[in-house]
């Protein structure tokens, strides 16, 4: 998948939830990886760079927010999860 670097940094400076489990971003001075929506200070575009998915993002050395918790599922699949988990126990 191809990342146009405009349409997210568009995303990043908007906290585009819509935009997550899309793409992550990374500030190569903090070396710390987010999702758009997260609600961090924002950083120079010049130390930004965006990776499709987390792993790509750790591949290039950098570490999950512990704020917006990038690593974790999308939000849908965790709802679908919870879901699955509610009917086994029913």
């Amino acid at each position: 998948m191809k990342l146009d670097p405009e349409t997210c940094w568009t995303a990043v400076l908007a906290r585009d939830a819509s935009k997550d489990g899309a793409f992550v971003y990374g500030v190569t001075t903090t070396g710390i990886y987010c999702k758009p929506s997260c609600a961090s200070r924002k950083p120079m575009r010049k130390n930004v760079s965006f990776y499709a998915t987390p792993a790509d993002a750790e591949h290039a050395g950098l570490r999950a927010c512990r704020r917006c918790k990038p690593e974790r599922e999308h939000a849908s699949d965790t709802i679908e999860a919870r879901i699955r988990k509610a009917c086994e126990i029913i």
